[in-house]
């Protein structure tokens, strides 16, 4: 029998999936509902070791005669300390000892309370990775508890041997043992290019199996010519749908624009679940697809390609990380299967829902001027796309062929959005485009005067007054002052600072002042341009909502509806 605390189930049951059998154990109070749950698993040896400056020497000796991690557990307080010494020693010579220190409750460092002392990475610099665990009071709780524990057991040989830290706080009473079984976690396997061909073909067998398999592209990759082919020849094989939308920079047979469906909450069917997810590449501008996959995701496997061989377990269903370049990935398994084939009952799925997406007429706003904008962009040409508001209304519509797609989307912030623009443009000649709204222009608004500015620069500024992503998420009755300081309305205008620098500036507030503008925008000139669209953020906010609720009705009346122009009327109910 186990012990009730979930955390300690979570341990034992991921020891277990990582081989590691052997565990040294010393006295004390706080570790007991650990040793008194492995005591009670034939799976595990025990050693018992009364000094803690002894066991992890002792560990030490066994590990490097059987060569396996060897896990050392101990009580709170000063027990925790007297590891030093030996996790050094482990350390140095590159030993996998996997030290396990029970802990009291969190809430009470330096609260005077007995035997809690602070022992978060009380190992420092001799330590490969030193994981706190949580309460688990959760199921995010658990899922973070899994992870953490993966993590710390992955590290103590990826990338070398070493020794690693588990800080397991326990808090309540520790006399419960009534748990007949271990929950079943899946572990994370970690595949390189050193491992053997045969453990590589080990995986057709998962994709040939699996009926849905969706493969995320974030951003930050480039694609070569034979990439493209090779993942074509992989969507021929396998029966998979390529995710993509702006930010993955990639065009090849078998891509959707899965954006729109996502973003719109037009993932309930359960033919879009898929078996298995692929993913590569950083974050995405896609909002919806996490918690779709995440909702799911005890149904759904999770192979990562991270050349990195980081645990990012984004969709909570990390089985597999393939460390190595999506180039790798894909040129092996195009080139080492033969006698599968597409259905493309999946990617079918996908592109159906896809297409089913209504556009409507929109009225003058900032989705009519991405509208617009997606028309007369060049091929072959930069556009970068401010967080939010600005990423977001463009990902509904298509791109001339070629044009490379940016946006700070790695930590979401709006501090640097035109500053990392300008240095896109700077060293390239085709014309940069840059659509960003009017909080994260005026805060770097500095930027624009970079002395590299050059005349290849296009920025498009949607200045609604203020943060209508907030008008969109939030509801005014229920926050009566959303203006004044979550959504920061303004009155700034952008002309004195821009005409100052040179810039060839031009303002609109109508269709057709904007569709006038737009005739010679995207042409090259002597100046850099500059455009200033002002709607109102209210009204931008409610058309969005309702864009929204038009793709949310029922999909029978949508698809009757499709090809027939919807027009969002401007009324704001007050």
């Amino acid at each position: 029998m186990y012990s009730n605390y979930k955390s300690i189930q979570i341990l034992l049951a991921l020891l277990k999936k990582y081989n590691v059998r052997n565990i040294i154990t010393s006295p004390g109070g706080s570790n007991t509902p650990i040793v008194h749950s492995i005591e009670n698993d034939a799976y595990f040896k025990t050693y018992s070791v009364v000094d803690e400056r002894s066991a992890v020497y002792f560990g030490i000796g066994i590990a490097q005669i059987i060569n396996e991690p060897v896990a050392c557990l101990c009580t709170s307080g000063t027990a925790v300390s007297n590891y030093l010494p030996g996790m050094t020693e482990a350390y140095y010579q590159n030993v996998p000892i996997i030290a396990i220190t029970a802990d009291k409750n969190p809430y009470f460092t330096g609260q005077l309370e007995i035997q809690k002392t602070e022992q978060r990475n009380i190992f420092g610099d001799v330590s490969k990775k030193s994981v706190d665990l949580p309460l688990c009071n959760t199921d995010d709780e658990e899922w973070y508890c899994a992870r953490l524990i993966k993590e710390a057991l992955l590290a103590s040989s990826h990338h070398g041997k070493g020794p690693v830290h588990i800080n397991i706080p326990l808090v309540g009473s520790y006399a419960n043992y009534n748990v007949k079984e271990l929950p079943e976690i899946s572990p994370i396997t970690v595949i390189n290019c050193e491992n053997s061909e045969e453990v590589w073909k080990g995986c057709i067998n998962v994709l040939k199996e699996s009926k849905k398999i969706l493969i995320i592209v974030g951003q930050n990759i480039l694609f070569s010519e034979e990439d493209k082919n090779n993942i074509e020849t992989f969507f021929a094989k396998f029966n998979c749908v390529i995710s993509v939308e702006h930010l993955s920079n990639l065009e090849c047979e078998g891509t959707v624009f899965t954006y729109p469906v996502t973003e719109t909450g037009n993932t309930k069917e359960p033919d879009l679940v898929p078996d298995l997810v692929i993913s590569m590449g950083n974050n995405l501008a896609n909002y919806g697809m996490k918690p779709f996959l995440r909702r799911n995701c005890k149904q759904i496997q999770h192979f990562a390609i991270d050349e990195g061989g980081r645990v990012r377990d984004v969709y909570q269903s990390l089985t597999t990380i393939f460390e190595c370049t999506p180039s790798y990935f894909f040129r092996f398994f195009a080139k080492n299967d033969s006698g599968s084939s597409n259905n493309q009952q999946y990617y079918n799925a996908w592109k159906n829902e896809s297409e089913s997406i209504v556009l409507p007429e929109f009225d003058f706003s900032n989705f009519y001027l991405a509208k617009q904008l997606s028309c007369i962009i060049p091929e072959n040409s930069i556009l970068h796309l401010a967080i939010l508001n600005s990423a977001r209304v463009m990902q509904f519509f298509e791109l001339a062929k070629g044009v490379r797609v940016h946006s700070n989307v790695g930590a979401l912030g709006i501090d640097g959005c035109l500053s990392t623009f300008m240095g896109h443009a700077a060293v390239t000649e085709e014309l940069a485009f840059l659509v960003i709204g009017d909080l994260s222009f005026f805060y770097d608004m500095n930027a624009a005067g970079i002395k590299h500015l050059d005349k290849n620069v296009r920025i498009i500024l949607l200045n609604n007054g203020g943060g209508a992503e907030f008008q969109f998420f939030l509801n005014k009755k229920d926050i009566p002052t959303l203006n004044e300081n979550i959504c920061a309305e303004h009155r700034k205008i952008a002309k004195g600072w821009i005409s100052s620098l040179g810039y060839e500036y031009q303002s609109v507030t109508t269709k057709e002042q904007l569709n006038d503008v737009f005739d010679s925008f995207a042409e090259k000139s002597d100046r850099p341009k500059f455009l200033e669209v002002f709607t109102k953020m209210e009204e931008d906010a409610f058309i969005t909502r309702e864009f929204y609720n038009i793709n949310q009705q029922n999909r029978s009346v949508m698809q009757k509806a499709k090809g027939v122009a919807f027009r969002l009327k401007n009324k704001i109910s007050k």
